[in-house]
């Protein structure tokens, strides 16, 4: 119960902050929506993933570059960034560009907390260190990764030139596609980078919350 608790607490403690520090609270079905959303879109991503790292090994491809670019980060970047724009994207409620960033990193969160029970029971067998290791490091990046996905799409909704919503477009999905692939290839080679990384996109991606984060200058 309590190697339970360590595994899924550090999910719902970035929803649960984040959606407290929101100056015009988003609708609570809207968040748990988002969160389970990103639950269901772990089964489609393991499948893809498996696939995917099957043919990689059959190609005698590194499993640093298969593991990173080639399978997790273009297959759970881009179901996030569907259901970003499928579901999330009509949602009333999105109205503010911070709305982008909390209803994403809800999504990424109901993601990790499933992901996180699947390590930490299934892969390692049970293992405490490995749920302490992912509370810091695997969780925080998801959370990262959906936080700037979202900082770019309402960017895309803010921009008023053509040319510059398709940017902030395409950069929605790039940018966390490379931060996510940058971040699986460091945690091979280098884990000290990985964890850079993270803390550098959690900066940014907090600079865009509090600066967006109930100025009215900022509504889509």
């Amino acid at each position: 119960m309590i190697l339970l608790f360590l595994t899924v607490a550090p999910s719902f403690f970035i929803v649960f902050y984040l959606v407290n520090s929101d100056r015009f609270p988003e609708p609570k079905e809207k968040i748990v929506k988002s969160f389970l959303w990103g639950i269901a879109i772990i089964f489609p991503a393991a499948i893809a993933n498996d696939l995917l790292i099957n043919n990689w090994n059959a190609l005698n491809i590194s499993q640093s570059i298969s593991h990173s670019f080639l399978s997790a980060a273009p297959v759970e970047e881009g179901l996030k960034f569907l259901i970003l724009t499928s579901v999330i994207a009509k949602f009333k409620d999105y109205d503010d560009a911070v709305d982008g960033i909390v209803y994403c990193v809800c999504l990424s969160q109901g993601f990790a907390a499933l992901e996180n029970i699947y390590y930490v029971f299934s892969l390692y067998g049970a293992s405490y260190e490995i749920a302490l290791l992912r509370a810091f490091s695997a969780v925080p990046a998801h959370a990262m990764f959906g936080a700037i996905m979202g900082i770019f799409y309402s960017s895309h909704l803010l921009a008023k030139k053509k040319e510059d919503k398709k940017m902030f477009l395409i950069l929605s999905i790039l940018v966390p596609f490379l931060l996510h692939g940058f971040y699986n290839y460091f945690m091979h080679i280098m884990p000290i980078l990985g964890f850079i990384l993270v803390i550098v996109g959690i900066y940014f991606s907090y600079t865009f919350f509090v600066k967006w984060n109930g100025n009215k200058r900022f509504k889509i």
